[in-house]
């Protein structure tokens, strides 16, 4: 079977890689010049509303999927007028959209925090009037990593839609919250879904620094598939689908966001589980069977961010680094490092000291 991936960085890489002992093939589409996937597979140079290419993928694949949500959703329906593509277009549209994803929560009955919709300076006003100034300007589209956001009690004076380029924002009140934690399932085409344990992870200016799993709370997991599943269902989802959650200070999951892929808060799955989220999302589009999931101790993942680690520094460690082959930039994430023990409190000292060897 060959699969067609849109999307040709570090996420289309490791499924790939993660893939190799498997009987499927890719073809990876991509605009960039040799993106980190283009060494494991074919790569078409191309943009991503190229009919000439979008046909050679119809033609020469079985299946088509994503590496991040930001692909035209155009594109997707385009694919699917000839090819299956999971996951579909209008689920990915609606993930594409912080606007439609939190009415998607609300009809759901999933927590959200209070906001609104901005579309010029006026409706800004008014809606840092009614919300308050403890609040984040976001854009409803492109937006990730904590790019085009604005907290409203530190800036001040600026034209934020010239800024982001947009009249498509929304402002969110910030929420007073305890952790950040995420839900990673995957759903086959049964309907079936399977899900790894929760996920707890610390940000740092909108970026993801590191995760640690699992997050043992047996009711927040069992509340947190079920919104899971309610979600999934509702999109009749194929594929891995990621839940952002903040916990706030009265133990209420609120949700934040999805992403409709393989996810930076499930890299740990690669050590951390019997099969990781790459190969299970991939078993999942390719409608395979696939197995119960279950974790091996525990595991924590730190992004590499800015500038390549001196691995020297922690060659003491039992540790896995992934190198995504990118060149270094400022908040650029180049690779990541996981760490697995059946002691969680040796893992925690572990994770601390590599953390300190190579945050920027």
């Amino acid at each position: 079977m060959r699969i067609g991936i849109l999307g040709g960085g570090q996420l289309a890489m490791m499924m790939v890689q993660q893939s190799e002992d498997t009987n499927f093939d890719f073809l990876i589409l991509d605009p960039t010049e040799s993106p980190p996937a283009s060494k494991y597979a074919t790569c078409i140079k191309a943009e991503y509303d190229d009919i000439g290419s979008l046909n050679y993928i119809a033609d020469e694949c079985d299946v088509v999927t994503i590496d991040f949500e930001n692909v035209p959703a155009d594109t997707l329906r385009f694919l699917e007028k000839r090819i299956v593509v999971a996951p579909s277009s209008s689920a990915v549209e609606i993930c594409q959209d912080r606007l439609k994803e939190k009415e998607l929560f609300i009809n759901c009955g999933i927590p959200v925090t209070k906001y609104t919709s901005v579309y010029d300076n006026d409706s800004l006003k008014a809606s840092i009037d009614y919300m308050g100034k403890n609040s984040i300007l976001k854009t409803r589209f492109l937006g990730y990593d904590g790019k085009n956001q604005f907290d409203m009690e530190k800036v001040d004076g600026i034209d934020y839609l010239k800024e982001c380029k947009s009249n498509q924002l929304i402002l969110e009140k910030k929420v007073d919250f305890e952790k950040e934690i995420s839900i990673i399932g995957v759903r086959m085409n049964t309907g079936k879904i399977l899900f790894y344990p929760l996920v707890e992870n610390i940000h740092k200016n909108g970026i993801l620094n590191y995760s640690i799993a699992p997050y043992d709370d047996k009711k927040l997991q069992k509340l947190a598939e079920e919104y899971h599943k309610k979600i999934s269902d509702k999109l009749n989802y194929v594929g891995v689908l990621v839940i952002e959650f903040f916990l706030d200070k009265n133990g209420i999951l609120i949700a934040n966001e999805m992403a409709p892929r393989v996810h930076n808060s499930g890299h740990w799955t690669n050590e951390g589980a019997n099969i990781n989220q790459f190969q299970a999302h991939i078993k999942a589009v390719a409608n395979c069977e696939l197995e119960s999931i279950s974790i091996k101790n525990h595991s924590a993942m730190v992004n590499i961010l800015s500038k390549k680690p001196d691995l020297k520094n922690i060659k003491d460690f039992d540790y896995a680094y992934y190198d995504y082959n990118k060149s270094e930039r400022h908040n650029r994430k180049l690779g990541h490092i996981t760490l697995n023990n059946k002691n969680r409190d040796k893992l925690m000292q572990d994770l601390n000291t590599v953390y300190n060897f190579i945050k920027t």
